[in-house]
């Protein structure tokens, strides 16, 4: 090309196309305006799918092309704008969200998914650098419907800011390659003869049939394979493309040394659908509950800062210290009205000495509550709450002097712990971000600030329904058993002390409130959990950490639902809790003794108890034929129980039911269309 240039004396400019020419896409020219779709939706909350705001956007392109007699490529990036904005409002797809804002963010979402998608055609750079070194002026044209503020963006983003010396774009002049007009525009504005100019690009009848006609030189650079793969674009589909996406990542973490690291992945679509809701509800601040909260607040703000189109925009996060102990003591009554639930539900078998413990009295009070008290301070009781003991610790005067002092000392200085976020929760109300799995702790929060400010919660997954309430509702993001459960949320809550143990953080247990002096927060590390956190877990979320980056990465130019996330997790959920291997198992027994109870019996470690499920073993089989997933919690115990008892390969047949599941799950979809059963 330069030597075709060079051979000409009278050559002294060099004008050149952008798109297919200096810049390439990994994705159909039109999939852009898909994925810009993607991004408006999540960004702006929109009621809308991506494929009926993406004809949205085509059919404003249209009426505007007729409207102004023009071609695509020369309607002003504002007034397509305008025009799209009008047609949600009058649709009913968006109602409280400024035209200001709306601008702002189409012009984000149009540079997002370019820049997403795009290579630089480093051969061509090297040669136009080298051009301009020889002293050629060297212009930018192009067709395109981007405005010129998000061109040179585009440049910059790729380094190529100082290369051109003028851009011309369709789009803000009116005038295009396409029509031949924007050339007589160009050579006058830049001061250039024909005669001295030469045009390059990769479309035959606007870079070198139009440039011919306006008198300029031109060189077509056919791109065959770029043009070719564009082609080959226009097939395939969203579900292959995401599945691939996903099942890489998956064996990648399967086959590391970091096992359940997979699990990175049910991790994502949480932040994702969380980011999602919140910008949909307008929620200005999160809290992530200690400590499972501490890397997903990670992970959440990690994923904002990739995502986010608008930093004036990004959602506050926060990181409340609390436990379902700790969350006890806050939203204690007085002696009269309160009924220990939380204890009573959970918890209910224990002593005297460890219900007295669990409110954290010095050592002091403690001995002398208990020298006070004419009861067994260490014989286990049960239905504790509701004993003969519970009976006369309501009336002993020692016993609720202390149990008064510690309730309004807790109260008071979990005000001050919640009062330095500087955030106004009582008219804002106050968002909780937690593992799940029925929300305890907000229930405390709630109870603590007297039921009359909004405590929400958003879960992994919800696996209890408590006493949901206006002003205390709940969402299970990736499971849930509440408003209905199904075959997806059967599967997917089970194994749910994995999510927690891999959500682990560096620190103990919030287990009492106290001054600022001393943090606010008073914990507890069990010794155990602590070893299990610093030996297996810290390196396995370091590994997940950079998946979840590159994850972003292999997402963000990629269109798809969260129906396909959700039966793509489904899937990987069955294969995880079914065809675990050896070293698995292991892995589940070592991290199990971890695993720290922090109200009642204070239990360190997993037992799974058989005797626990509840049902015959005539029921457990009926069930199994008929709706295996609806027992899949419990199939998922039968390999880890064996290991623990030394006989491992009496599970190897559990691995055929991960394929009875869906063959099972396959039949009644062809069987039974109408949804009935």
């Amino acid at each position: 090309m330069i030597k075709q240039i060079e051979s000409n004396p009278n050559v002294k400019v060099i004008f050149s196309d952008f798109f297919d020419t200096l810049i390439h896409r990994r994705v159909h020219p039109n999939y852009v305006f898909r994925i810009w779709a993607k991004f408006m939706i999540r960004e702006l909350g929109l009621y809308v799918d991506v494929d009926s705001l993406y004809q949205i956007r085509l059919s404003a392109v249209k009426f505007l092309c007729k409207k102004k007699d023009v071609s695509n490529v020369e309607i002003p990036h504002e007034c397509l704008i305008k025009e799209v904005y009008k047609r949600l409002l009058n649709s009913e797809k968006i109602s409280d969200i400024s035209y200001d804002t709306f601008s702002n963010y189409f012009i984000e979402a149009d540079y997002g998914s370019e820049v997403h998608t795009q290579f630089v055609n480093k051969d061509l750079l090297k040669k136009l650098t080298l051009a301009k070194s020889k002293g050629y002026g060297l212009y930018l044209i192009s067709d395109i419907h981007l405005s010129l503020g998000i061109m040179q963006r585009i440049l910059a983003f790729h380094g190529l800011d100082q290369l051109f010396d003028g851009i011309y774009i369709s789009s803000s002049l009116g005038k295009s390659k396409q029509s031949g007009n924007i050339y007589e525009f160009v050579l006058k504005d830049t001061n250039s003869s024909s005669l001295e100019t030469v045009m390059i690009g990769d479309n035959k009848r606007n870079d070198y049939i139009k440039a011919k006609e306006n008198g300029l030189h031109a060189i077509h650079l056919k791109h065959l394979k770029h043009k070719f793969r564009n082609k080959l674009n226009l097939f395939g589909n969203d579900q292959k493309k995401f599945n691939s996406i996903c099942k890489s990542k998956e064996v990648k973490c399967r086959r590391s040394d970091y096992l359940f690291s997979e699990y990175i992945i049910h991790y994502y679509f949480f932040i994702e659908r969380l980011y999602i809701e919140s910008k949909k509800k307008n929620i200005k601040n999160l809290y992530f509950l200690a400590r499972e909260g501490l890397f997903l607040k990670e992970l959440f703000d990690y994923y904002q800062e990739a995502n986010g189109l608008n930093k004036t925009d990004f959602i506050t996060t926060h990181y409340l210290k609390v436990s379902r102990h700790s969350a006890m003591l806050i939203s204690l009554k007085t002696l009269d009205k309160e009924k220990f639930k939380s204890i009573k539900n959970e918890y209910g078998v224990m002593s005297l000495r460890q219900f007295l413990e669990s409110f954290h009295f010095s050592k002091e009070v403690l001995n002398s509550i208990l020298d006070d008290i004419p009861f067994e301070a260490d014989k286990v009781i049960k239905d504790f709450v509701s004993s003969e003991v519970m009976e006369y610790l309501r009336v002993n005067e020692h016993f609720t002097n202390h149990y008064n002092h510690k309730r309004l000392q807790q109260r008071r200085a979990f005000t001050e712990y919640l009062d330095s976020f500087g955030v106004d929760y009582k008219n804002e109300g106050i968002v909780l971000v937690d593992v799940g799995w029925g929300g305890t702790m907000q229930e405390g929060i709630n109870h603590f600030l007297k039921r009359k400010v909004n405590v929400q919660g958003y879960y992994i997954g919800l696996r209890y329904i408590y006493n949901i309430e206006k002003k205390t509702k709940r969402f299970g993001l990736n499971f849930s058993v509440y408003p209905s459960q199904g075959f997806s949320d059967y599967i997917l809550l089970a194994n749910s002390q994995l999510y927690e143990q891999l959500l682990a953080a560096p620190h103990g247990s919030a287990i009492n409130y106290t001054s600022i002096e001393q943090g606010f927060v008073l914990e507890h590390h069990e010794e155990n959990e602590k070893a299990v956190y610093e030996n297996f877990i810290s390196p396995i979320q370091d590994f997940m950490f950079t998946e979840f980056k590159s994850f972003i990465k292999c997402l963000a130019p990629n269109v798809y639902s969260q129906d396909m996330a959700q039966s793509y997790l489904t899937d990987m959920a069955l294969r995880l809790g079914l065809l675990t291997s050896k070293r698995k198992l292991r892995f589940i027994h070592q991290i199990s003794k971890g695993f720290y109870q922090n109200v009642g019996n204070n239990k360190v470690g997993l037992v799974y108890n058989p005797k626990a499920v509840g049902v015959s073993k005539k029921e457990l089989l009926k069930l199994f034929l008929w709706s295996p997933e609806k027992i899949f919690r419990y199939l998922v115990k039968i390999k880890p129980l064996l290991y623990s008892k030394g006989k491992s390969w009496l599970g190897l047949p559990i691995c055929l039911v991960y394929y009875y599941i869906r063959l099972n799950r396959w039949v009644k979809s062809k069987l039974f269309k109408n949804n009935l059963i």
